[in-house]
Parts: C-alpha cells; structure tokens; sequence
C-alpha cells in the first residue's frame, strides 16, 4: 500500500468547522450541502447523543465546539459549529484558536479539521464586516487550514438593489429581473472581500449564497472552491465524492484530477484501450463516486472502462461499468 492509499483509508469524513453569527443561516447552508430538510444529530465527543437543535435553529445555551454535528442523509460530513463566537468577546476566540490548534495535531488524519467556513450574513451590509470578523481573521491562525468567507442570505441586498434600479426609472418587473445583479455590483462596490484580504490571516476564497432557505437551493460553489482551496488531492477527492445529490462535480473531478493524467501518461494519439493495466485507473476513477462504488465492490471482476480515443485538444471518453 503506497502513502497516499494509506492516507485515503485515514480519511472518511470530511470535517469542516463552520463559524457565524447568531441568524447567520448556518443551519441551512449545512442541510443544504447535505441535500436534506432534516434536523441534524450532534454527539458529543464521547459519542453520546445531544438535544440542541430546535426547529433547524441553533440553541444558544451551553455548546461545546467538540461537539460533532451529523446528517443521516450524508454521514461523510462531520461538522462543528463555533456558537457564542459572534459575541467577540476574548475567551470565545480562545476556544475557537485553541480548537483548531488541537485539531491539527490530532494524531489520526480523519479528526484534523480539512475546511473552515466563515458565514457573513448580507441582511445588513453596513454591520457586514464587524469587530468579530477584524479579530478572527487578524488573530485567529489556521494552521493552514483554508478558510472559505461564505456572504450568506446573499438576497438580502436585493431590496437594496430593487430600490436603486426603481429610482433610475426602471418598471417594477425589470428591477426584480436585474435585482441579483445589481446586489452583485453593490457587494463589490463595498470592498468586504478587500477588507478581509488585507487582513494577517485573511480567507482564501469566498463564495455569495442567496435563497438558502429554498429546498432545491444550490450549494455547488460551496463545494468546489472549497475543493480548489484544499492542498492535496486525497482531501480533494474526499470532499468532492460526498457530494451524492452533485454527479456533476464528481465527474468533472474524475476527468481533470484522474483520467487526463492517465491517459497523459499512458497514451499517445488516438487508441482503443481496454485491458488489465487500465484496472488501476479504472480503480482511481470509481474512488471520486465511492456511494456508488461500494454498491458494486462485490462484482468488480464485471467491471470495465472503455476509452474510446484522445484527440488533440478535445478528450472524447465513454465509460462504462458493467456487472457480471
């Protein structure tokens, strides 16, 4: 077994710890990453379960930030929320610092926070950017875990947006139309990413999320420029497989990260392949859909991938896995 099969074995669960103020949504951005309506379980770190969810919403009584919150509908989530940090005061942020320090000692790869998500809501952009946020990110190291800024209940500034665009004499109908976009130009007109870039620890990415709280709300940016801010492949890939509900970023993971260096490496022009070498990539294939997979593991003798050519420019596959 080479080091990175060892390390994929370590990593089961892609841990995240998600930070935010009282209404922040966190709640409801963690069920939508998760595709579900249901209220979340949390344990502790003994394993033992916990009552301190009410209505989707996060209690504000005693918390423990060791606390591990769960999904039934996707348990390869493991989330720990920050609650009481929004109140600024110093002692929380030493939780919080501590946390992550521990965290990344933590001896076994699968209890290491792999992200941090920071929620900013955008329900009142003159308080977007406060006190708490200027001491987390000029204070609070992350012992190189990245931190992804999330501007949630992004259409709050969509009132902001209608009003302006009414005022420059558009119709009622177009000024909803274009309202998102607008919020957009008024987001970047405020510089709040400028102002948490400059900062001693500033978030590697940021992602704007509107209408969370619609079922079928898409949370795929979330996911990917969370991928692309992870420093190694195997947490790549254990973020991008657990998305169950997104076969889209599965696959386009598999093409770029997996099947474009196989066949870089291993052939030239336009060729018909199948045949026992190509098990090892059809192997480092199937690992980025492993809710699929492990239905089939009983039958991998049935299984075959077919590439059907390579062309300048232009990568035409088909794959196929077949069960005996």
């Amino acid at each position: 077994m080479d080091r990175n099969d060892a390390i994929e074995k370590e990593f089961t669960r892609f841990r995240v710890l998600i930070i935010g103020r009282a209404n922040a949504g966190k709640t409801t951005i963690l069920q939508r990453v998760c595709g579900t309506m249901e209220v979340p379980k949390v344990r502790d770190k003994y394993g033992r379960k916990i009552e301190v969810y009410v209505q989707g919403s996060l209690e504000r009584g005693e918390h423990d930030i060791d606390n591990e919150i769960t999904f039934r509908s996707n348990p390869r989530y493991v989330f720990h929320d920050s609650r009481g940090f929004e109140a600024g005061r110093i002692d929380e942020l030493k939780k919080v610092e501590s946390f992550i320090a521990e965290r990344a000692k933590a001896r076994r790869l699968g209890d290491r926070i792999h992200a941090i998500w920071y929620c900013i809501p955008m329900t009142d952009r003159a308080r977007a950017i406060t006190a708490v946020e200027d001491t987390f990110f000029s204070r609070c190291g992350t012992s190189n875990v990245p931190v992804i800024a999330i501007f949630s209940k992004f259409d709050g500034l969509d009132p902001v947006a209608y009003g302006q665009l009414c005022k420059e004499g558009k119709n009622k109908l177009d000024a909803k139309l274009m309202a998102p976009e607008r919020a957009m130009k008024i987001f970047d007109d405020g510089n709040y990413m400028r102002c948490l870039l400059a900062m001693k620890y500033p978030p590697q990415d940021h992602i704007c999320l509107r209408e969370m709280d619609k079922e079928n709300a898409d949370c795929s940016g979330l996911i990917e420029c969370t991928a692309a801010a992870l420093k190694h492949e195997t947490l790549e890939k254990l973020l991008v497989s657990t998305q169950q509900t997104n076969m889209e970023i599965c696959i386009r993971y598999a093409i770029n990260r997996t099947l474009r260096r196989c066949l870089h490496s291993y052939t030239k022009g336009c060729q018909f392949l199948i045949s026992e070498p190509w098990w090892g990539m059809q192997m480092d294939l199937a690992s980025w859909f492993p809710h699929i997979w492990v239905s089939l593991r009983q039958h991998i003798a049935g299984h075959y991938l077919l590439v059907v050519c390579v062309l300048p420019g232009q990568l035409l596959t088909a794959m196929s896995l077949h069960v005996c």
